[in-house]
């Protein structure tokens, strides 16, 4: 056991050994996640885009630009949340 501890704060305490560290945690952090981190989001926007369709689909939900049209036969829209539409 006194043998680990020699090597663990040799270690620990060696400059060259801290450098190598320090290095490939910015080669993973940096280079592998910065690379890779926008096709996860896109992928995540893509899938999230898709279910949002599905679900708009089978609520009968239409949206426009500004406003968003309820189909009232699927999910009746009470009268005083109505709005009237001139897109129709």
């Amino acid at each position: 056991m006194d043998e680990f501890f020699h090597h663990y704060t040799e270690i620990l305490t060696d400059p060259a050994h801290l450098a190598v560290e320090v290095t490939l945690m910015l080669v993973v952090d940096v280079l592998f996640l910065g690379l890779i981190w926008p096709f996860i989001t896109r992928y995540f926007n893509r899938k999230l885009h898709q279910q949002h369709q599905i679900l708009d689909a089978e609520h009968g939900i239409k949206h426009h630009a500004d406003h968003v049209h309820h189909d009232d036969h699927v999910h009746p829209v009470p009268a005083a949340a109505a709005v009237e539409c001139e897109d129709v």
